[in-house]
């Protein structure tokens, strides 16, 4: 088979590899909402799970990054 007719298969990461990932910040929100995660954030901060989900992977920062580290900070000292 020639190489232009193969296609990649990105290597799939377990809950456990993504828990424990580079990106601390990804790391509190998964341990604070092991359930859907990004989910959780997105409602708490106002914007999409897609935006919450770029935020937990460190793709994102910015005003929505600020908003989320202060509803993170809140929900660890309550």
């Amino acid at each position: 088979m020639r190489e232009s007719g193969m296609r990649r298969v990105r290597a799939s990461t377990s809950p456990k590899e993504r828990l424990f990932s580079k990106n601390r910040f990804g790391t509190v929100v998964r341990a604070l909402w092991p359930d859907k995660p990004a989910l959780n954030l997105a409602q708490r901060i106002g914007c999409s799970e897609r935006g919450a989900q770029y935020i937990i992977d460190g793709k994102r920062r910015g005003k929505l990054f600020a908003r989320a580290l202060h509803v993170v900070e809140g929900e660890m000292l309550d």
